[in-house]
C-alpha cells in the first residue's frame, strides 16, 4: 500500500502535470469508486473546473478545484497516469478526467479499493473519514504530549496503535517497522509498559523517518509504483522492513520477521529486546560530572551497573582479557603482576589508535558482563542504569532504551578537569581530546541533564527525570 510518503510523492509529481488544467469530461467504468455524491452527480459538478492545487492529509489526496475538492484515497494500489488519449487506457483504469490539454488524468486500481468524494472546496474536514483522522505524524502539533496519552493508556501493542490512523495519520507498516527500530522498541510491547522517554523517542524517530523518505520520494518495493514513473529511492535506506536474514546496522544481529497485529513485522531481537526491562544508558565526558548522576540513581535504589567497576573487575579476575592487553601495549604497563591504570591511560590518551585498540579488546568483556549481569537483574528491576562513560565511543548505544547525557560546555569542562587533577590545560585538552565531543553526543541522546551550572540546578533535572519514570508506572 501507498503511505504518506508515496502519496506525497504523487502529490508533488501530480501538480507538474494537471495544476490550471480544466476537466471536460469524466469516464467512470466503475462507479463504487465514487462514494459521494452519486455518479451523475459527481460528473455534472466536477466538468468545466479547474484544478487549482494538490494538497495532501495522511494518505488522501486532496485535488482542490474552482469550486470543490476532489478526496481521493489510493488504498491497497491506486495510481494516477497522465494519458494522451483515451487508446492508452488499460483494463484496469476506471476513471478517466479529459483535460482541456487533450490528455486524461486517468486513476488505475487493480484491486478496485480506492475511493473518490467531490465536497465543497476545501471542505473535507466534514468528511467522517478524514474528521476522524488523528494528527499527521510530521505535523508541528504532534508532539509527545498529544500522543502520550493515547498510547499510555493502551493495552494493544505499540505497533497496532502507531498502525491507527485515529490515534496518529501517515504511519504504515513499512514506516511503523523503521520507526520502532530508531526507537529501540520492540513492536510487541504493550502502550502502558512504555515511557514517557520512549514515547518522545518514537516521535522523533517516526519524524526522521517519514521526513526522509518523503526527500526521497517514498519506498518502492512489491507492486507500488508512484505516477508518471517517479519511484522512491527510501527502500536503500532501510534497516529492518524487509530485511529478514541480513544481518542489523547497529549491532550486528540478524533481521527477523514476525507478526503483530496480523501485520508482517521486521525488527532485530538485539537492538528490540522483548520483555526487557527499561535500560537507561548513562554517559557524558570526562569531569562532565556523570558520576554524580549515576550516584543519585544509586541513592533512589535504582539498579545500576558501572561500566569502569566492571572493568576494574576484568582487570584483575579475567586472564583472557588482561594477557590480551599486556601482549598489545607491552610488559612495562605491569606492576606487581597488575595493570598500571595510570601508565595505560598515559600510553592511550596520546595515540587514537592505541586507545581504538584497547576498546576493542576491553569492551567485548565489558559488555558480555554487563548482559549477564542485566539478565539477572531483569526479573525484579523494572529500570537498570548503565553507567557507559564511552557509550558511544565503544558503540554501545544499541543496548540501551534510552540515552541520558550529562553535559558540560567546553570551557566549564576544561576548567573543572583541571582543578580536578591538578594537571596542565595542555594535558587535560588531551584527554578531553580522546573522547566524542560532547557537542556530538548531545545531538545523539535522547535526554540531556546540563551540568553547566550549579549542583542544585542539575539536581532539579535529575528529579524531574526520576518523577517522570514514577509516574510512568515504574516500581523504583
Amino acid at each position: 500500500m501507498p503511505e504518506l510518503p508515496e502519496v506525497d510523492t504523487v502529490k508533488e509529481t501530480l501538480k507538474k502535470f494537471i495544476i490550471g488544467k480544466k476537466i471536460t469530461d469524466v469516464l467512470v467504468c466503475f462507479d463504487k469508486i465514487i462514494r459521494y455524491p452519486n455518479v451523475e452527480d459527481f460528473k455534472k459538478e466536477i466538468i468545466n473546473q479547474t484544478f487549482t492545487d494538490i494538497r495532501r492529509y495522511g494518505k488522501y489526496l486532496l485535488f482542490d478545484l474552482n469550486q470543490s475538492t476532489l478526496v481521493s484515497h489510493l488504498r491497497m494500489e491506486g495510481k494516477y497516469y497522465l494519458r494522451k488519449n483515451l487508446d492508452e487506457r488499460t483494463k484496469h483504469e476506471h476513471i478517466m478526467f479529459a483535460l482541456d490539454s487533450g490528455e486524461y488524468l486517468s486513476y488505475h486500481d487493480v484491486r478496485k479499493f480506492g475511493t473518490m468524494e467531490l465536497v465543497g472546496h476545501q471542505q473535507e474536514n466534514k468528511l467522517n473519514s478524514i474528521k476522524s483522522l488523528g494528527r499527521e505524524i510530521n505535523s508541528p502539533n504532534l508532539d509527545v504530549s498529544y500522543l502520550y496519552p493515547s498510547i499510555k493508556k493502551s493495552n494493544r501493542p505499540i505497533k497496532s496503535i502507531l498502525l491507527d490512523q485515529h490515534v496518529v495519520t501517515g504511519l504504515g507498516n513499512i514506516y511503523v517497522d523503521e520507526t520502532l527500530f530508531l526507537a529501540k522498541i520492540n513492536p510487541k510491547t504493550l502502550g502502558k509498559k512504555l515511557s514517557y522517554y520512549q514515547i518522545e523517542k518514537i516521535v522523533t524517530s517516526a519524524k526522521a523517518t517519514i521526513s526522509k523518505a518523503i526527500a526521497l520520494g517514498g519506498t518502492t518495493i512489491r507492486t507500488y509504483q508512484s505516477t508518471l514513473g517517479v519511484d522512491g529511492r527510501f527502500q536503500n535506506e532501510l534497516n529492518v522492513h524487509t530485511l529478514v536474514g541480513k544481518l542489523c546496522k547497529r549491532c550486528g544481529d540478524t533481521i527477523v520477521k514476525t507478526k503483530v497485529g496480523g501485520r508482517g513485522t521486521y525488527l532485530c531481537p538485539t537492538c528490540q529486546k522483548e520483555n526487557s526491562p527499561l535500560i537507561i544508558g548513562l554517559t557524558g565526558g570526562i569531569a562532565s560530572g556523570k558520576s554524580v548522576v549515576s550516584n543519585w540513581f544509586k541513592e533512589k535504589k535504582v539498579k545500576v551497573l558501572d561500566a569502569d567497576k566492571i572493568y576494574k573487575k576484568l582487570l584483575k579476575n579475567n586472564k583472557i582479557m588482561y594477557n590480551e592487553i599486556v601482549t598489545e601495549f607491552g610488559l612495562e604497563i605491569e606492576k606487581n603482576n597488575e595493570i598500571d591504570r595510570v601508565l595505560l591511560g598515559n600510553i592511550i590518551f596520546k595515540d587514537s589508535f592505541k586507545r581504538q585498540r584497547l576498546n576493542e579488546i576491553a569492551h567485548p568483556f565489558v559488555m558480555q558482563e554487563m548482559e549477564k549481569q542485566i539478565n539477572s537483574y531483569k526479573a525484579n528491576h523494572e529500570v537498570i542504569v548503565l553507567d557507559i562513560p564511552l557509550l558511544f565511543e565503544a558503540k554501545l548505544d544499541y543496548m540501551v532504551n534510552i540515552i541520558l547525557l550529562v553535559y558540560v560546555d567546553f570551557d566549564t569542562q576544561l576548567q573543572r578537569l583541571m582543578e580536578r587533577d591538578q594537571i596542565s590545560k595542555e594535558y587535560a585538552m588531551t584527554k578531553i581530546e580522546s573522547q566524542m565531543s560532547l557537542d556530538f553526543k548531545k545531538s545523539n541522546s535522547d535526554v540531556i541533564i546540563d551540568n553547566s551550572e550549579d549542583l542544585l540546578k542539575t539536581k532539579e533535572q535529575f528529579l524531574v527525570i526520576y518523577n517522570k519514570l514514577r509516574s510512568d508506572g515504574y516500581v523504583i
